[in-house]
């Protein structure tokens, strides 16, 4: 076989091993995000539930 086959299969290999390896990086960014999305929801519930109790223990 020619040596240009070598080349483009080699290439080609080479383009798909770093799609793959974007690909779960991207993923694992995105979940990073997904986890601090959650934490941050987690500390706006936290503070609204004191907020709440804050006002029944005032009123009562």
């Amino acid at each position: 076989m020619n040596l240009y086959f070598y080349i483009t299969i080699i290439i080609g290999f080479s383009l798909i091993y770093y799609g793959y390896v974007r690909k779960i990086d991207n993923d694992l960014k995105k979940k990073k995000l997904e986890i601090e999305e959650k934490k941050i929801e987690l500390e706006i519930k936290k503070l609204e539930l004191g907020l709440e109790s804050k006002d029944h223990g005032e009123k009562r």
